[in-house]
């Protein structure tokens, strides 16, 4: 048996979707899920669930509270590390007053440390100064070979859009978008020698230029980072091209490469990339989807995992772990502007023959209990609910009922498959 578990998590157990939470071991076996609510007003404390079997249930949530007895408030993207000495790190997105700073809305990364296993955790620092909006993506944190933090961070520079642009983002006529158009995002690196008391950054930032800029300037965001076996860091970003673009970094996150593309289909949104345990291959986690799909709304519906046994040169093994139709492999088409049409359950019944299902299973996390893999992932969206109505002839509300959610319309999913899984 080489898949375990497969069972949604409703709101009312963990209270954020899509997913933007972290799961990880802790020294007495038991899993420790820790996430935000998601709110900044009013904003609510970091909660954790636990699971005592191998993630096949969880505890109710629990606040985590600090060293000094106050409450540890946060909203959402967490990121739990071991770190080099034993000891836990916690990696947040907070917006609230927290001793001598304060910070916009989702545009503080604050750190925090644990020394018993995360029943009580440091007050918060803060990773970047106190006027520079950062981002980063849950999950995506490591710790070096040799002790250092490696927090991979995003910001962008361009034009603040007005309401009317924001609201569904519309620039291609009525029903077309493009997420990114707005803002040039690039990524960067923090980076921590002393298990998070000071932190510094990278002295260069990576984007796309195609063809050193003669062809465009394109974003970068939302970047994960793996250590390779020969020192360097890999660092994969979502673009608005329809692929995954690579960046490197000789000097343990100093410094950064330019961009280029890899053989990755994506929709604009974020991967988990992990080495197994077992073999050393490197394991990634995404949204793969086609141009096509995009068009007619289909959004993240499939979400893949692939295996590269060369260092992410190449990726093989794909495969699906939600997906409308049975397709495990997307191949890029060019590396153009992406458009996105209106979110919607598909009308071609035949291929897609899983429809009406979430239209947004993403933000996926991966860790690793001897030879098991547990992933989560949130699950939302339903687009247009004429289409679910009038061409499925179903009732939305027993669709949630036959999904796991009610009384919601989303949640998360837990997955645990062993090692061996992702190669068959």
């Amino acid at each position: 048996m080489t898949e375990y578990v497969n069972s949604v998590i409703r709101l009312d157990k963990v209270g954020h979707s899509p997913a933007y939470g972290s799961v990880i071991p802790l020294k007495d076996r038991r899993l420790m899920w820790a996430w935000g609510s998601g709110r900044a007003q009013p904003i609510e404390p970091l909660y954790v669930n636990y699971s005592t079997d191998e993630g096949e249930t969880w505890s109710e949530k629990i606040p985590q509270k600090l060293t000094t007895g106050e409450p540890l408030l946060s909203v959402f993207e967490a990121n739990l590390i071991r770190l080099h000495s034993g000891a836990l790190g916690l990696l947040e997105t907070c917006t609230a007053r927290r001793g001598e700073f304060e910070a916009d809305q989702y545009q503080a990364i604050c750190f925090h440390k644990s020394e018993d296993e995360g029943q009580t955790w440091s007050p918060a620092r803060m990773i970047h100064p106190a006027e520079e909006a950062t981002f980063y993506t849950h999950e995506c944190s490591l710790v070096l070979s040799d002790g250092r933090i490696i927090v991979p961070a995003y910001a962008g520079v361009g034009p603040k859009p007005t309401t009317s642009d924001v609201k569904g983002m519309r620039k291609f006529g009525e029903n077309f978008g493009n997420p990114g158009r707005f803002v040039l995002y690039y990524s960067y690196a923090y980076y921590s020698d002393d298990e998070g008391e000071t932190w510094k950054r990278s002295r260069n930032e990576t984007f796309v230029m195609l063809e050193k800029g003669f062809r465009g300037s394109y974003a970068a965001g939302e970047p994960a980072v793996i250590e390779l076996k020969d020192g360097r860091l890999l660092m994969l970003a979502r673009t608005t091209l329809g692929r995954f673009f690579q960046s490197y970094s000789p000097d343990r996150g100093e410094t950064w490469t330019d961009a280029e593309p890899t053989d990755l289909a994506c929709i604009p949104s974020p991967c988990a990339l992990r080495r197994l345990p077992k073999t050393g291959d490197l394991l990634v986690i995404w949204n793969q989807i086609s141009r096509w799909e995009m068009m007619i709304g289909l959004y993240r519906h499939r979400l893949s995992c692939a295996i590269s046994k060369d260092e992410g040169k190449t990726w093989q093994h794909h495969k699906n772990l939600e997906s409308l139709d049975d397709t495990t492999y997307i191949e890029p088409e060019g590396t153009e502007t992406v458009i996105m049409g209106k979110m919607q359950q598909p009308l071609d019944r035949v291929r897609y023959h899983r429809a009406p299902a979430p239209l947004r299973y993403n933000e996926p996390t991966c860790t690793f209990l001897d030879d098991k893999a547990i992933i989560t992932y949130g699950m939302c969206v339903w687009g247009d609910k004429s289409v679910i109505t009038n061409t499925y002839g179903m009732d939305y509300d027993e669709l949630m009922v036959k999904f796991g959610l009610a009384p919601y319309d989303r949640g998360n999913k837990v997955r645990v498959v062993s090692q061996d899984w992702f190669y068959e």
